[in-house]
């Protein structure tokens, strides 16, 4: 795309943005069924025009600002499309039983404006990329490519030696806690920060031995194959959203990095998409079934696979919502803004739990262990819900620096693609997942594990970049 091509592009989303934030603001005196139906549509539109934007200035529809948008939508306004279109699914937690109709509304509405200005934010950065990806493009630096794949490929092999263990020892205690008291019981687990943090390097080093092996495809669909294996067992305990994430960032460096994307590789994709979603739904119906129950399994599989629609993906992941419309109930009732602090908070997690001594600065991180014990239970974060308890009203205008805080990340992740530097993208990608999950978590989850796992990969770069080597051209 031509400057100028992307101007008019971007000045038109903006222009559509506002005209969706008024017409919605309009909509709020409407009868709550008119509501629903039109705020639906109108929420959709939305998605759809930044989708559309942000896909033109990437050049890419599958990348980690089309997916944060995507999931942000499906996560915080899912809920909309069911209630407006009058789908009979059933919803497994219904935002309407938690939250009063009135904050349901304002949780919508700042959803909207929050999504406007994350779009804004991400168009800023992708409309400033042009220059730095051509320039990068002409001025490839003399990186030894396969130094770099080979350095690759040995740092991820040390990386899940150290972390396969500790992720062994998590996720077996998290299988028998599932067989023993449900799905709740697993987030007793009771292990320590360090340990789940080591655990991770497994996954990191799965993603580096990818890149690694990118000249590689049958290697590299091999790895995928016994990574999508593993954690289509570990989804079976009920805990979805670390094993989608990290599934989503593995199918995501095979078709961005290894393999390019053709148009019998998107019908691939949707048959796959399509028996995900059936399992995901299905997961979400046995959480509070016993592992031991086949007959109950079986006869919820067939239910998940006949009943399947794109609604029910909806109902399984649209009560994010429900924290959000908490945040705004309790700033109303108590104006006690915390102005950041849960992030400043979040970056002390960064030095170990010596004693329990970081026990009160992680309760201030997970802003939701400030509620009450009745509110909170089963509550799930959410990053609206995050910077709303930290700023209040008008605290969707600093979702325009989310936006240009993932547009930068996912020009870095291609800038060094480009430039061959497979270490530094691997660092980057490290975020990737963490992200996509900060949709519905909180800022303290990714800090710890992006800088110590950042730190360890730099010093084995150093440490081996000094050493010879010896790999096949």
């Amino acid at each position: 795309m031509t400057k100028n091509r992307k101007i008019i592009l971007i000045l038109s989303n903006i222009f559509l943005n506002i005209s969706i934030i008024f017409i919605s603001y309009i909509m709020k005196s409407l009868p709550l069924e008119k509501w629903y139906l039109y705020f639906a549509v109108l929420s959709l539109i939305q998605l759809f025009v930044n989708l559309y934007t942000i896909i033109k200035l990437e050049q890419n529809f599958f990348s980690l600002t089309t997916l944060f948008l995507i999931f942000s939508y499906i996560t915080h306004l899912g809920s909309l499309p069911i209630f407006g279109f009058g789908s009979k699914v059933s919803l497994p937690w219904n935002p309407l039983n938690t939250i009063t109709t009135d904050y349901f509304r304002e949780a919508c509405y700042f959803t909207v404006l929050a999504q406007s200005f994350l779009t804004f934010g991400m168009c800023y950065m992708l409309w400033k990329r042009k220059n730095r990806l051509i320039y990068t493009q002409k001025t490839i630096t003399n990186t030894d490519e396969n130094k770099e794949l080979y350095l690759a490929r040995t740092i991820g092999i040390i990386l899940i030696i150290i972390g396969i263990i500790p992720m062994l020892y998590i996720d077996i205690n998290r299988i028998i806690l599932y067989r023993t008291g449900g799905y709740l019981a697993t987030f007793n687990i009771g292990t320590r920060g360090f340990v789940s943090t080591i655990g991770r390097m497994t996954e990191i080093g799965i993603m580096m031995i990818l890149i690694g092996n990118k000249r590689n495809k049958k290697k590299a669909i091999f790895i995928i194959f016994i990574t999508l294996l593993y954690q289509s067992i570990i989804i079976f305990t009920g805990n979805r959203g670390r094993p989608v994430m990290f599934t989503i960032t593995i199918i995501f460096i095979y078709f961005n990095f290894i393999k390019t994307i053709k148009f019998n590789d998107l019908f691939k994709m949707g048959i796959f998409s399509y028996f995900i979603g059936i399992l995901l739904t299905f997961i979400g119906q046995i959480r509070s079934y016993s592992i031991n129950n086949i007959n109950t399994y079986i006869e919820l599989a067939k239910k998940s696979f006949i009943e399947f629609s794109p609604f029910k993906i909806l109902a399984e992941f649209c009560m994010t919502i429900i924290t959000l419309g908490r945040s705004i109930e309790f700033i109303d009732h108590t104006q006690n803004i915390q102005y950041g602090s849960t992030y400043l908070a979040s970056l002390y997690t960064i030095l170990p739990n010596i004693g329990g001594m970081l026990i009160p600065v992680i309760n201030k991180a997970i802003y939701v262990y400030n509620w009450p014990d009745d509110v909170k239970l089963g509550l799930g974060g959410s990053y609206l819900g995050e910077i709303y308890w930290n700023f209040g009203n008008f605290s969707f205008f600093l979702t325009f620096f989310i936006g240009m805080f993932l547009a930068f990340i996912s020009n870095q992740i291609y800038k060094f693609y480009l430039e061959k530097k497979y270490i530094f993208l691997s660092i980057y990608l490290i975020l990737f997942p963490n992200l996509l999950w900060w949709i519905r978590d909180y800022f303290m989850s990714m800090v710890r594990e992006f800088v110590w796992i950042s730190i360890f990969i730099l010093i084995l770069y150093n440490i081996l970049n000094k050493k010879k080597y010896k790999y096949k051209n």
